[in-house]
């Protein structure tokens, strides 16, 4: 049950809606209670079935109790990882079960599992709980069974667990499971897998994707996004999670099914405007989630606030509210605890409570989770802290007449209390040359953390570069402009936004360009569009159109921003194009067009589902587009780029060729190559087959060895090819040519001389040394005077053994050094020396004597 807790103004008595928590399937529910072995989940490994294919079989929650969300992972280690889960009762005994055997564990062994009971194949790790401190619901709530609207903002009990695991080898994925125990009731999740932080070198699948905000087509956009991908490694979300961050059904139950956790673990279900209704994706439950912080992330002033939506929409600069509380410090803390200094300044200005509350993020920086920098893999993550409320258009040149706070003026009614007015577009954390975050970036720029990965990411919920319409007015903090009367009375105020003063075009673009940044990851407009830095490494990439559009302003789109009449001045202003300066770029793959066939350099359609990944392994950055209308048509890639450091980054090039090889059939041919790269490049081997290059398998090694070759490989031809994430070179390719064995010669019998020719040996020793091969100078002259060329082969005999045969090459006019194979023992050994002419003229010719073999050869 959904439990809400009436926060001021308070109604009598205690709301209770019913939930649309995660339902357990009913089927054998009875039975699993009982601990019935016949009715638990078939004995059979859960790596098993995850590596299969998981189905909802091993994914459905299970037991008497329910869990409000499948459990999600956060905060990877070196050899762990957290788990988070959420549940509307305090309860106890909450655990996370992790190996091979979680699987095969029913309701009975969950519960028992959770207190203690060890079972084989299952590690438990007990969780710590905590509550959301400042989640509700409203009249505008989307539950069953909402507040009225006297009722105000009601609070609702919301309990989150979270459990370390640690032990885990790299690069190693397990199953695993969370159970939470409600009294004598249980709530057992379904079968994920874990696994620790990604190392260098693993190729990663990551998502990018932002502006989630519970819309139509965001279930549509995360389940065809899983479909397509298929194993996600990680998530990178550039922020607008949801769009009121204190309203618990946002993020854990709307009834329109666009939840937030409900779409990003496949528990979703709400009809696209192409009528089919979507799930969404089961990725976060297995694939940590790494988040930054959006306008929607903001929640405004809650004092004083009747509903949700208007707090929302209420917030006050942090240096308006402190000046508002040493008003009245004394009246509301007479105790001066800070405690209570610091809560009255967030709750009469704005805070990321529930954000925070809600992940675990590295929390290192001045801003604490807000803004942090992980290594996922290959790759730096940093996520900035860059988003302002988002207020209306409307500017009214006469201060009398201005009825309502917007971007460019205050309401005449709320002149009067500080606290009540709306300070333009206001930024929530500075991002300038002299703030915090700025000093944290340099000193994050230039860590060796940074410098160490393959590809640097900075994610941000409002960027420098964008076509759409939020990118206007300029980021920039409101230059307020006092209107008065002739007796200096304040009559109106209005806010110009000069673009000179864009800190993310002034301060933050060049920070980042200078290092070198691969990617600007950002989100707010809704759309897609990207561009190239001058220095052509750093991309600006928005890919937030999930299925619901704020649209490009360009000429080829044709809208306009509204722009503010005189007196603003309308050169701060652009009713088209990017205020960045950047030319969009054009999909290069499949871009949309307009009416005349123009390519379109941006997606903005409320019917298309816009998701990206990045691909570690090649650097490629690959969008892809879904219309909802077409169902059954599979999502198309419109553009694909690729991003690394050219100095981290080089292609395969081969530095020695593969020579030509001839042998002897029977003898063992060798060809060898060699290459450059970063990464280092991996080698295949491959044999041309009928004009086509085949694969020589197992052939990976710089080195190719074929052993035994036979005459029948003569003339075959080989070739390397080194690949790696940077390119793929081919050698050139390298022939065999192998020669027919000569056939050794008969030895003749003690004594005889073969006639033709004569062997004559110089003066042979009568010892040789053991393990070494005995030397002998000979040459050979026919029976007519002439010296004559041929093949020379010495063999070594013991008594009662078979020949070892060598074989040396003589040439004519000159003195020839051979030697027998290597003697391999003590004893007396039979040296014969036999001669082969090449002229068939000669006879072969043999000669033949003993010798003692000894240690010292002597």
């Amino acid at each position: 049950m959904t439990t809400l807790r009436a926060r001021r103004p308070r109604a009598s008595g205690r709301i209770v809606v019913t939930s649309l928590a995660l339902l357990a399937p009913l089927t054998s529910a009875s039975a699993l209670s009982s601990g019935d072995a016949s009715a638990r989940t078939p004995d059979r490994s859960a790596s098993a079935a995850l590596a299969a294919g998981t189905s909802s079989l091993w994914t459905d929650p299970v037991g008497d109790a329910r869990l409000l969300t499948d459990p999600f992972l956060q905060a990877p280690t070196a050899d762990g990882v957290s788990v988070v889960w959420f549940t509307e009762f305090a309860g106890s005994d909450h655990t996370v079960l992790v190996g091979d055997g979680v699987s095969r564990l029913g309701v009975a062994d969950l519960a028992a599992a959770s207190r203690g009971t060890t079972y084989p194949g299952v590690t438990a790790f007990d969780a710590t709980t905590g509550t959301l401190s400042q989640v509700a619901e409203d009249y505008q709530s989307n539950i069953p069974v909402k507040p009225a609207q006297s009722d105000g903002i009601v609070d609702r009990d919301v309990w989150r667990h979270e459990g370390v695991v640690t032990g885990l080898a790299a690069g190693e994925r397990v199953p695993y499971r969370v159970v939470s125990r409600d009294g004598e009731k249980v709530a057992g999740s379904g079968t994920f897998s874990l696994k620790p932080a990604a190392q260098p070198g693993e190729d990663l699948d990551i998502l990018l994707t932002s502006d989630h905000q519970a819309m139509v087509n965001t279930p549509a956009n995360l389940q065809v996004a899983a479909d397509t991908i298929g194993d996600i490694d990680a998530v990178f979300l550039a922020g607008d999670l949801v769009n009121i961050p204190d309203r618990a059904s946002e993020w854990f139950d709307d009834t329109r099914g666009s939840g937030f956790f409900p779409v990003l673990q496949g528990n979703g279900g709400r009809t696209s405007t192409g009528g089919v209704s979507y799930a969404g994706g089961e990725i976060v439950q297995n694939a940590p989630l790494f988040p930054a912080v959006g306008n929607h992330e903001v929640q405004g002033r809650r004092a004083g606030a009747t509903a949700l939506g208007a707090s929302y929409n209420a917030p006050v600069p942090r240096d308006v509210a402190t000046a508002a509380y040493e008003r009245v410090a004394t009246e509301v803390n007479p105790g001066n605890d800070p405690a209570v200094r610091d809560r009255w300044i967030r709750d009469n200005s704005f805070s990321t409570t529930t954000y925070e509350e809600i992940f675990s993020l590295p929390d290192s920086s001045p801003g604490g989770e807000t803004y942090y920098a992980t290594t996922v893999g290959d790759v730096r993550l940093i996520s900035l802290y860059s988003t302002r409320i988002w207020r209306g258009t409307g500017a009214v040149p006469d201060p009398a007449a201005r009825t309502s706070t917007t971007r460019y003026q205050e309401s005449r009614q709320a002149l009067a209390d500080p606290l009540a007015q709306g300070y333009g577009e206001h930024v929530f954390e500075a991002v300038d040359a002299e703030s915090p975050q700025y000093a944290w970036l340099q000193d994050e720029l230039a860590s060796d953390e940074f410098a160490a990965a393959r590809y640097h990411v900075v994610m941000l919920h409002e960027g420098p570069q964008g076509l759409g319409d939020n990118v206007m007015p300029q980021f920039v903090d409101p230059q307020r402009i006092e209107e008065r009367d002739a007796a200096g009375n304040v009559v109106g105020v209005r806010y110009e936004y000069p673009p000179s003063e864009n800190k993310l075009l002034t301060d933050l673009q060049p920070l980042l360009e200078d290092a070198g940044v691969d990617l600007v990851h950002n989100g707010h407009s809704h759309l897609w569009n990207r561009y190239v830095a001058a220095n052509g490494t750093t991309n600006f990439l928005e890919t937030s159109n999930t299925g619901n559009s704020y649209g490009a302003y360009h000429p080829l789109s044709g809208r306009s921003r509204p722009l503010p009449p005189a007196p603003w001045d309308a050169s701060h202003y652009l009713a088209q194009g990017n205020p960045g300066g950047l030319e969009p770029v054009v999909p290069n793959v499949a871009p949309y067009t307009d009416a005349q066939g123009t390519p379109l350099p941006f997606v903005q359609d409320n019917n298309l589902a816009v998701f990206t990944k990045l691909d570690t392994g090649s650097g490629e950055i690959t969008t892809y587009s879904y219309d909802v209308r077409t169902p059954n048509v599979r999502p198309k890639v419109i553009d694909v780029f690729t991003i690394g450091d050219p100095d981290d980054s080089e292609a395969p090039a081969v530095t020695r060729q593969p020579g030509h090889v001839t042998v002897t059939a029977g003898e063992t041919a060798t060809f060898t190559a060699e290459a450059s790269g970063v990464p280092a490049p991996e080698v295949r081997w491959q044999r041309l087959v009928d004009a086509e290059w085949v694969d020589v398998p197992g052939a990976t090694a710089t080195t190719l060895r074929l052993p035994a070759v036979r005459t029948a490989q003569n003339g075959e031809q080989y070739r390397a090819v080194f690949t790696s994430s940077a390119g793929s070179v081919p050698t050139a390719a390298a022939v065999l040519t192998v020669r027919a064995a000569p056939v050794p010669p008969t030895e003749p019998g003690p004594g005889s001389i073969g006639l033709g020719s004569r062997v004559v040996p110089g003066a042979p020793s009568a010892y040789g040394r053991i393990g070494s091969g005995k030397p002998i100078s000979t040459f050979f002259v026919g029976d007519d005077g002439r010296r004559v060329t041929g093949t020379t082969y010495v063999s070594i005999r013991k008594a009662g053994t078979g020949n070892v045969t060598a074989t040396a090459w003589a040439y004519v006019g000159r003195t020839t050094t051979v030697a027998t194979p290597r003697i391999p023992s003590k004893g007396s050994w039979r040296v014969t020396v036999t001669f082969v002419p090449d002229d068939p003229r000669y006879r072969p010719t043999t000669r033949a004597w003993w010798l003692w073999a000894t240690p010292t050869g002597r």
